[in-house]
């Protein structure tokens, strides 16, 4: 329970520090693809933390064994799936 905030507290705030700097970009196209990366980062954090969230934080909302199942695709295959299509489909020879 300590840990869990703790690194996504980190993570934040990186992310926060990442946008201030893309909004300093003067050029709009460097700000789009600057924001396009950092979305698709944003993407995978965001799934891998809310099963943290929800499994770990939340166990009293619980839906049973189903629901844990679900939970563990998400948090261990889901996650590990999207980070190689995302940076590939970002390749423009993938393209």
């Amino acid at each position: 329970i300590i840990i869990l905030p703790g690194t996504l507290i980190v993570t934040a705030v990186s992310y926060g520090c990442i946008i201030v700097t893309i909004l300093h970009i003067p050029s709009s196209v460097g700000r789009r693809k600057a924001f396009s990366t950092c979305s698709a980062h944003l993407v995978v954090v965001m799934v891998f933390y809310s099963t943290c969230i929800y499994r770990y934080i939340c166990p009293a909302q619980r839906g049973g064994q189903d629901s844990d199942k679900v939970l563990s695709l998400f948090f261990s295959v889901l996650t590990q799936t999207l980070n190689p299509y995302i940076y590939s489909l970002r390749n423009k020879q993938v393209k």
